[in-house]
């Protein structure tokens, strides 16, 4: 096929790799700050202000400010002076116990808090910094507008009017300075998520929010003053204003930018307000012209203040304020002032680093086959494994600290490690057949292969020169080797990482003496690494079994008292509460849980000292210590013993020595220690991977649109249809995602406006809710308005929803968001409609013949670099084919409108007599490729009961199956033709999670065997088409003779705009096919690497998501894909009103069957007329449809494709969401069913059994009586 104009890249679907590069923590050499800023507000007073700047290496400037609706602020202790010191992070900022983390360029970015915060309020001040809490909150920021550069999207009159007044000519190193001090970008979008302050029950926030990244020249390097006011209005537009002001430069350079409705830049110019009125009163005046409007009004600041103090000598005070600000025309507003300036006098330090930052050098690299703990290149886990790594570190601070020590030894590095596994062909292969099986490449049983594994390791020996280099270290730290114990340890790469704990999955060998016997456990230890947990445990995260591993040999400290010490609360991690388990003897009954250890809570205090809060002393019956000769003996504690191992002077000093550790790795730590002989010995520290873990909120919102207002009008009518129940996250990402880029892309196409208003940042028509699509209707059906809801407008309600929803609310905010179209546009959209009328048929016809010629190449798909680029260039097939089908839609949809204005014949209020005439008209349409499906099907089980009689119902499915596979008579071709034709639909058919029956036809064998169990197969009849005249004549509605020779006209184009929908369509679903069948092989050749565990995952990773797997096998997306999947039922089963106002919350289903009395009646929207009495069959979802017996009347939430085998055998249907052109209403014409669609409450009303009589004509359902009563 050929490709269209744009990549995937190009059109926004996914991010570039500049957009990555921009948005991720620089790299190198630090030459300018690198941070991120949050500012966040709603209309409940609700604000968070957060930012992590790095303002030079190693150090930071670090704030939250948040305040909630009921008048409660939290700061950041240790104000004004926030500097703290910094650690990159790989991806990410991190420090304090703030967590941010670009989760998508320029889309979506996570925040994460888990800490002590100060709360404010009018009793207690920041000056006495008491009132310490524990807070935690997450949240995802979701883009709603494109980027602006503020060293390059400025408006070019207000710079040359500050430049003109400058103090002095302006020269290039001030245009340089000036240029370097607006090095940022800014992103409006909306924070979502949950804050829990301790002992508070757990609140939702949704607050609009600017992103700043920033990356420029430290303000403080020059005398600048700047006020930055951050304002949302309640309608939906933000407004970023800055004002700056430099000594000797320039003076109130004003420099603003608001968002335009469809994400792009829009212009504020004109902007006025006094700088020192916002310093001084607690009222300001405000001006500024944007969207073609001079506006006007008062801003008025909330009286409290915060003060932040910048800079590395603090030399930079910025004040923070809330406010409000009400607009002459009534529009109100929330925001955030940020007033920046030089100190007015010395500021006092705060700030006491730690003595030493500890570093991990995390880069490959060629090494020596054994290094000491002291050495530098042990400092890194690529050579010494993560708990080398740590120990290495560990080192280096015991020697500047005396506080602790760590036990001499040395390190036989990953270069060891993986010469061994090379001078042994038969490991190399034992590993490799076990990475195979793993993969599940080759079929074997993964247990078994993994104790080959071990036993030919094992049985290897180690070379004589590695021997060698064992003895000679061994024998340069100590001088007599044979009366010294040792542990032996492994240390796999990735172990004891941020990401990856990996406790208790390898080796340890204690109390190990004599170098042949270390050598011996050198080499058990390396084989650990493939035993069936250590190997599970890499599988279940994404690792590599082949990855590289060291081992650690150090001395052993026979402690008399050892233990775990968590700097933070282990559950909760609260930093407030220290938690030290103990126990006589070694750790190893601590770690494996084999006695109840004491267990010691200490308090932290702001300065970092610790206290006693509270002591439990644990029943520990067991002891672990060092044997006479060699390894471990267990033993059992006497009477006398079972009192507090640990005395409260000591538990102090291991708290306080956990506190400097943790302040020198910048994150808390979970500590092993030990004591002998009054000295404390620090044996592992390593990160507490649970602090930032997802919250089910996220997992449930991270693919959710960002609301622009309160009152946003979303819809889950015929996407409820479409996209049945919740989509897969893949699934969101791929179609979902590139069918909104395409609409946006047209919307702007027919409304002529220019690239700049472009942004495929977020859903426009699409929005998803709890993974649910839905529609739009601002962003749609108001969009183009006029003084009144048009025709237009009701007729695409009429073909959604069955009936004209809207209300003067709904066309004010759309008019409020757009305004009016301009009678040109309305010239141009009928002239685009007009000429697309006769392209239309044409683009068909090619796109149908370049499918024929299509053949999915998956004999290419063999490694994953190719199955990524095939998926990328079906992504071009899609968006050609849904763009086809898009024009279809939109044609049918104007002809839909021009038939209902000819029947309205001027009518200010559409009855349901209009409605039932327009669904009359539209039932009279046969060929329509939806329809085709339930026709052939009924033909082929026609076919089957001349053939093989009703036996066919009672053979096997896999029986059954092999009989029309390999029939050569009619039943057999008409089976293949069904798969060739239809073969790519399914239920659920724009999920690529769903399988088609292509994929897997045995799914539609029940379907033919209900068919052809049923008594009126052979009797069933196709419909016939009604000529043009006969439909008019049949009309409820009178019309004059002009209307009806309108309708003359018009109908047989209505009628093929409604084959040319369905039939394109049925086209993107054979693309949609494509992409299924390459995912489900981008899934097997993932575990086949061993980046998942298991293929299913896939489908809950977005397509950056596995690019990235792809690129660094990063743990945390293969946990959040497990947890997504677990959500995904519950997801599915949510309902929502037909309209959503505001933020969407599930409906909760009232299942309460005695609101209703033994007969009722509901009433929907009639799509199809006719009456029929029969038995009720309530279906949620279409596996419970095997329960349809013939001649039931179907009330279900909403159909799809994958119900159309159940039609025949139907006597009527009943949804609760659709309108006049749903699947359910279009298949059930076809058939002439009678329909209702609409029906709310129609499935806790009714249940199966139910004796109900179905009027297509009224719209209503009755209850007459129960089957079983």
């Amino acid at each position: 096929m050929k490709e269209p104009d744009f990549a995937p890249t190009d059109i926004g679907l996914i991010p570039t790799d500049i957009e990555y590069q921009i948005e991720h923590p620089c790299k190198g050499s630090f030459q300018h700050c690198d941070g991120i800023h949050f500012v966040g507000v709603d209309n409940g007073k609700n604000w968070l202000d957060l930012c992590i700047n790095k303002i030079q290496e190693n150090l930071a400037v670090v704030w939250i400010h948040l305040k909630l609706s009921n008048g409660d602020e939290f700061i950041l202790p240790g104000g004004p002076d926030l500097r703290t010191p910094y650690i990159d992070s790989e991806g990410l900022f991190y420090a304090r116990g703030l967590q941010i983390r670009c989760l998508s360029p320029l889309r979506k970015w996570r925040i994460s808090f888990n800490g002590l915060l100060l709360h404010c309020n009018s009793k207690n001040s920041e000056k006495n910094n008491t009132n310490i809490v524990h807070v935690k909150f997450s949240f995802i920021w979701l883009s709603m507008a494109r980027g602006r550069e503020a060293n390059i999207d400025f408006n070019c009159k207000d710079l040359a009017k500050a430049f003109a007044n400058a103090s002095h000519d302006i020269g290039f190193k001030d245009m340089e300075c000036f240029y370097t001090m607006q090095n940022r970008y800014e992103q409006w979008g909306q924070l979502m998520g949950t804050i829990h302050v301790k002992g508070r029950e757990e609140e939702e926030l949704y607050l609009w929010c600017c992103r700043t990244r920033i990356a420029d020249r430290p303000l403080w390097d020059e005398d600048v003053s700047i006020a930055s006011l951050y304002i949302y209005f309640k309608d939906g537009f933000p407004l970023r204003v800055d004002s700056i002001s430099v000594k000797n430069f320039i003076s109130n350079y004003i420099y603003a930018h608001s968002t335009s409705p469809t994400g792009g830049l829009e212009d504020v110019t004109e902007c006025n307000f006094d700088f020192n009125d916002l310093q001084r009163n607690k009222k300001s005046n405000f001006s500024f012209k944007c969207w073609k409007k001079n506006c006007t009004g008062t801003i008025e600041f909330n009286k409290n203040e915060n003060y932040v103090n910048l800079g590395l000598c603090l030399e930079w005070t910025m004040v923070l304020k809330s406010f409000k600000i009400l607009l002459d025309n009534g529009d109100e507003g929330f925001g955030v002032l940020h007033l920046g300036m030089r100190s007015k006098s010395d500021v006092k330090s705060t700030f006491d680093p730690p003595p030493i930052l500890l570093i991990d050098k995390k880069k490959s690299c060629a090494s020596k086959n054994v290094v000491l703990l002291n050495e530098d290149e042990c400092k890194n886990s690529a050579v010494a494994g993560g708990k080398g790594c740590s120990l290495a570190l560990l080192s280096e601070l015991s020697e500047k600290e005396r506080l602790f020590y760590v036990p001499k030894g040395f390190v036989v590095t990953t270069t060891a490690f993986e010469s061994h596994i090379k001078c042994n062909k038969t490991v190399n292969y034992a590993i490799q057949r076990l990475a195979e099986v793993s993969g599940e490449k080759i079929k074997g049983d993964l247990k078994n292969e993994c104790v080959k594994c071990i036993e030919e390791f094992q049985s290897s020996k180690m070379s004589d020169s590695l021997k060698t280099e064992i003895r000679d270290v061994l024998l340069y730290l100590y001088e007599s080797v044979e009366h010294v114990r040792f542990s032996v340890r492994s240390s796999a790469c990735g172990e004891d990482s941020e990401d990856l704990s990996a406790a208790g999955q390898m080796l340890t060998v204690l109390g190990v003496r004599g170098i042949n016997n270390i050598t011996d456990a050198v080499i058990k230890c390396w084989s650990s690494k493939f035993g069936y947990e250590a190997v599970q445990y890499a599988r279940q995260n994404g690792q590599s079994i082949k990855s590289s591993m060291a081992v650690v040999i150090q001395e052993m400290v026979p402690s008399e008292v050892s233990g775990v010490l968590f700097t933070v609360d282990p559950v909760t991690g609260d930093p407030s509460n220290l938690c030290i388990t103990a126990n006589y003897g070694l750790g190893e009954t601590v770690v494996s849980s084999l006695a109840e250890p004491d267990t010691f809570i200490l308090q932290r205090m702001l300065d970092n000292t610790v206290a006693i809060k509270e002591k439990t002393v644990g029943a520990k019956k067991t002891e672990i210590h060092m044997h006479v000769d060699e390894g471990t003996m267990q033993k059992t504690l006497s009477q006398e013993s079972l009192g507090s191992c640990l005395t409260d002077e000591r538990a102090v000093i291991i708290g306080s020595t956990g506190i400097l550790v943790e302040d020198c790795f910048c994150a808390p730590r979970d500590i092993e220690w030990a004591l002998h002989k009054n000295k404390l010995y620090l044996l592992q520290a390593r990160p507490i991977t649970t602090l930032h873990n997802e919250t089910d909120f996220e997992l449930i919102h991270d693919q959710d649109t960002p609301q622009k207002t309160d009152f946003e009008y979303w819809t889950r009518a015929n996407t409820g249809e479409v996209f049945l129940g919740a989509t897969s996250p893949l699934g969101i990402s791929l179609v979902v995602g590139g069918m909104d880029i395409l609409s946006h892309r047209q919307h702007l196409m027919r409304e002529k406006l220019p690239n700049s208003k472009f942004c495929p940042y977020y859903f426009h028509i699409l929005p998803v809710t709890h993974r649910q699509v839905t529609l739009s209707m601002l962003d749609t059906f108001y969009r183009s308005n006029q003084k009144k809801i048009t025709n237009y407008q009701k007729a695409f309600e009429v073909a959604l929803f069955g009936r004209a929803v809207g209300n003067e609310e709904m066309h004010k905010a759309g008019v409020k968001r757009y305004g009016y179209s301009p009678r040109s546009r309305e010239i141009f959209v009928f002239l685009f409609l007009f000429f697309i009328s006769f392209k239309t048929p044409k683009m068909i016809r090619n796109c149908i013949e370049k499918l024929k010629k299509y053949r999915l190449p998956r004999e290419t798909f063999t490694n994953l670099t190719n199955t990524w680029n095939g998926l990328m260039s079906q992504i071009l097939q899609y968006d050609e084919v849904s763009g086809v089908h898009g024009l279809a839609t939109y044609l049918s949809s104007f002809y839909n409108l021009v038939v209902i204005h000819a029947l309205a014949k001027g009518k200010e209020v559409w009855d349901s007599e209009l409605y039932c005439d327009f669904a009359n008209v539209l039932s009279s349409c046969t060929g329509i490729e939806s329809a085709d499906v339930p026709e052939s099907l009924q033909e082929l089980a026609q076919t089957i009961v001349k053939y093989y009689g009703t036996t066919f119902s009672s053979l096997t499915k896999e029986m059954a199956y092999n009989v029309l596979l390999n029939d050569k008579g009619p039943a057999g071709k008409l089976f293949k033709e069904f798969m060739i034709k239809h073969g790519h639909r399914c239920i659920k058919e724009f999920d690529v999670f769903s399988k088609s029956w292509g994929m897997e036809p045995e799914s539609l064998i029940p379907i033919f065997q209900n068919l052809v169990a049923s008594a009126d197969i052979l009797n069933l009849q196709p419909k016939k088409e009604l000529s043009i005249a006969d439909e008019i004549s049949k009309l409820k509605t009178p019309l004059p003779c002009s209307r009806k020779k309108l309708l003359s006209i018009i109908l047989p184009w209505s009628r093929n705009a409604i084959r040319h929908r369905e039939q394109t369509k049925s086209l993107v679903i054979k693309t949609v096919d494509w992409f299924r069948q390459t995912c489900e092989q981008m899934g097997k050749l993932l575990v086949e690497e061993g980046m998942l565990p298991d293929k299913e995952l896939v489908y809950f990773l977005t397509l950056e998501e596995i690019k990235e797997i792809m690129e660094t096998r990063r743990p945390g997306l293969i946990s959040k894909a497990i947890r997504r999947r677990r959500l995904q039922s519950k997801l599915d089963k949510l309902q929502f009103p037909e309209i959503i106002k505001g933020t969407p919350k599930p409906i909760e289903e009232d299942d309460d069957l005695s609101l209703y009395s033994s007969s009722f009646t509901l009433t929907g929207i009639p799509v199809c007329q006719g009456k029929v009495k029969g038995i009720a069959r309530v279906v949620s979802t279409l596996s419970e449809a095997s329960s349809i017996k013939n001649g039931d009347i179907l009330i279900t939430h909403s159909t799809d494709i994958g119900w159309s085998p159940y039609f025949p055998l139907l006597s009527g249907v009943v949804t609760v969401l659709g309108g006049l052109i749903s699947h359910g209403a279009v298949v059930a014409r076809e058939y002439g069913l009678p329909c209702v669609v609409g029906a709310q409450k129609a499935m806790s009303a009714f249940k199966s059994g139910d004796i109900v009589i179905l009027d297509g004509t009224k719209g209503t359902i009755s209850k007459i009586s129960s089957e079983d009563g």
